[in-house]
């Protein structure tokens, strides 16, 4: 009897230790008859499981999704789930799997196996692309109309912003992975917030300052420049702090922005060029600036004085080298209106007017000075005779400044700038070929040939 027992023991000892050779090598793997979306993944580990979802998505992540809103105003192309910012999450798909131990294991291979499982692949966004995606986006919704504020028929007129829609980054992963199946992506939008909210545009109630300048009616081409170049400043707002660039607002003076050939100044001399008039827009609202007692952080003069302002007070512009720059140091909105007539161009300053605050414009230490004549030669003309080619203009310096009243008292003298207009040479071609006629009589002087004036006068 003891000898049965002793054998029976050793045959127990020697399953029980085969039994544990066989749970230490043992490898869990899924539950058979497991899905992931279409991809059967039962009886492997979790690795080869995530190697065959992120196979099955080589084959996904190529098809074009028709991409769609109803707040789009022009199509989008077709777009691959990368191209939306999804890609699959093989990892996460297969984190929360059933496994089978060494039981289960046994059981199935008695049992068969057990029931279909389904689970859903799982995506995550790639951030890296959602950039080139909003951009796209903006393109098919078009740019919001940003709030303004404009004088017409005697008042003030505010317009507020109408905001335009953005990514909700959030609902996008689902919205794309909803799109696989139907082959259409409905892109999530939400609508954007507005960069001036209404409350503060109706801080703008008033006009605080208004300035106007005059041009002959019969020059065309220079009043359509004119024109073009005011109605672009028309309804600007300035928000505390913020700076308008005249040459940022109007763009480049081009043809093709409808901008003409007009007369100009350069150098110091009378010419022509794309976009000749600008300078008035320029010099009237600067003025209109001035008397609202806004901050001027960039002014140029004209090398010659202006017919349409006083010295001292025009500003010239130039795109891509002489601007005007103006900026709202106030803790209220501020906004820009213009009006363009025939002869007359107007600028305001609109926002909250103080009734007790009077601003006046001075000048001061004006000098001038002659630029003298020039003499060139031109053997086209007859013998002796004279054209002049350039008029000319004298040369002047000046002193500008602003004095601001509170209640009639004087609470602020700020010199505004120095201007100097360098001026023109008078230039006048001539022939200084000798006259030819009858011989002089006896006693009569040679004419004189004629000789450079040279110019007169200091300045600064």
């Amino acid at each position: 009897m003891k000898k049965v027992l002793i054998a029976i023991f050793s045959v127990l000892a020697a399953f029980g230790a085969a039994i544990s050779v066989v749970a230490a090598r043992f490898e869990p793997t899924i539950v058979p008859n497991t899905y992931v979306g279409i991809v059967n993944v039962g009886g492997l580990s979790k690795a080869d499981a995530a190697k065959r979802i992120r196979i099955w998505w080589e084959s996904e992540r190529v098809k074009k999704l028709s991409v769609t809103n109803s707040a789009f105003l022009k199509p989008m192309a077709p777009m691959t789930p990368g191209q939306l910012g999804v890609t699959v999450d093989d990892e996460a798909s297969v984190a929360e799997l059933p496994m089978s131990d060494l039981v289960q294991a046994v059981t199935e291979k008695v049992s068969g196996s057990p029931e279909q499982k389904k689970f859903e692949v799982k995506f995550k966004p790639l951030p890296e692309v959602l950039d080139d995606l909003k951009k796209a986006i903006r393109e098919a919704v078009g740019k919001n109309r940003p709030a303004r504020a404009v004088y017409e028929n005697g008042a003030v007129v505010r317009q507020p912003e109408v905001s335009g829609f953005e990514l909700d980054e959030a609902q996008l992963t689902s919205a794309v992975v909803a799109g696989l199946n139907s082959g259409t992506v409905e892109i999530p939008l939400h609508e954007a917030p507005k960069t001036l909210p209404d409350d503060e545009l109706n801080k703008i109630t008033d006009v605080i300052s208004a300035y106007s300048t005059r041009f002959p009616s019969y020059q065309t081409s220079r009043n359509t420049n004119i024109r073009l170049a005011s109605a672009k400043l028309n309804g600007q707002i300035l928000m505390p702090g913020q700076q308008l660039s005249f040459n940022e607002t109007v763009g480049r003076r081009t043809a093709k922005g409808g901008f003409r050939d007009a007369p100009v100044l350069k150098n110091g001399k009378h010419d022509h060029d794309i976009g000749g008039g600008i300078c008035q827009v320029s010099t009237t609202l600067y003025n209109a600036a001035l008397l609202a007692d806004l901050q001027i952080v960039h002014r140029n003069n004209h090398s010659l004085p202006s017919a349409y302002v006083a010295l001292g007070r025009d500003a010239t512009v130039d795109y891509g080298s002489l601007d005007l720059v103006i900026a709202n140091p106030t803790d209220k909105p501020i906004a820009i209106s213009s009006t363009y007539e025939n002869g007359r161009i107007a600028f305001r300053v609109l926002g909250q007017k103080d009734p007790s605050i009077k601003i006046k414009i001075e000048t001061a230490h004006e000098q001038s000075w002659d630029r003298g004549v020039t003499l060139v030669v031109d053997k086209t003309l007859k013998p002796g005779a004279r054209k002049v080619i350039e008029k000319g203009s004298r040369g002047h310096s000046i002193d500008t400044y602003r004095i601001v009243y509170k209640d009639g008292v004087e609470i602020k003298r700020e010199r505004l700038n120095h201007s100097t207009y360098a001026g023109g040479d008078r230039i006048v071609a001539y022939n200084p070929a000798p006259v030819v006629g009858p011989p002089l009589l006896p006693g009569a002087n040679p004419p004189t040939p004629p000789t450079t004036v040279p110019p007169v006068g200091t300045g600064h």
